[in-house]
């Protein structure tokens, strides 16, 4: 969604009040994510959580399907 805004990473952090660095690594699969962090990045979206979720889910989906190279 960050992408398809055209939003920087820091400036999506500052925006939904995350660490920027802590985002990355959100970004990055290195961390997971709390309930109340991925609110913030709804809100941040002007997504609902749930439309947030679906959207997570669908990439996992892609993810998964993709052959490996």
């Amino acid at each position: 969604m960050r992408l398809e805004r055209g939003v920087a990473q820091d400036a999506f952090a500052l925006l939904a009040g995350i660490d920027r660095s802590y985002y990355g690594k959100l970004e990055r699969g290195e961390r997971q994510p709390s309930i109340a962090v991925l609110l913030k990045c709804a809100t941040a979206f002007a997504e609902s959580g749930a439309a947030l979720m679906a959207a997570i889910e669908r990439e996992l989906v892609a993810v998964r399907r993709a052959p490996n190279a």
